[in-house]
Parts: C-alpha cells; structure tokens; sequence
C-alpha cells in the first residue's frame, strides 16, 4: 500500500494534488489556512488523520511536520507530486508494517 506524505512546513493548499489524482483521495480544505490532505476515510493508519487534525488543521502557519498517510486506493501514479508546485507531497509505493504517521 502507498505511503503519501505531506510535508505541511511547504503545503499551501494550492490544490493541484487534488485536481489531478485519478482516484479522487486528496481534498483541499479551509481552515484557518487553505492546505491540502488526503480524505479521512481513505487513509488506513487514523494516527495519520489524528496528527494532522491536532497538529495542523488549527495552526495558521506552516508546521515544520510529515505525516505518513497509509493509502490502499492510491495508485502511486506520482502525478500529484509532479503537480505539487511547493513541492510538498512524496509517494512511496509501500507503507511498512508499523511505520511512524508523523517525523
């Protein structure tokens, strides 16, 4: 299953992640800023979908952190990250069995 990070030190929510995914699994949402992440139900490890709602949906600055999203629907294709224009998002085709959400 794919790994899908999102380094919210860089995410400006600009939202081409979401435009381009051909399995519609990313949103872009309003908060006190505008980021993009993957949808709730779609990630498997819910660490993932905790960390980023206590530890970034509130900020309204970057926070220098990356959270692992375990996503069995994602097909590790990389065009979200070649639309990325901050750069913020990586792919790696397998979530290991017991791997950190957040570094």
């Amino acid at each position: 299953m794919p790994d899908v990070i999102y380094d919210y030190s860089k995410c400006k929510g600009s939202g081409e992640c979401v435009t381009v995914c051909p399995v519609t699994i990313l949103e872009a949402v309003e908060g006190k800023r505008k980021l993009c992440k993957p949808i709730d139900d779609k990630v498997e490890n819910k660490e993932a979908v905790e960390a980023y709602k206590s530890k970034v949906a509130n900020s309204d600055k970057p926070v220098p952190i990356k959270i692992h999203n375990n996503m069995p629907e994602c097909l590790a294709c990389m065009a979200c990250v070649a639309s990325c224009p901050e750069q913020a998002m990586e792919v790696k085709p397998d979530f290991e069995s017991g791997q950190k959400a957040v570094e």
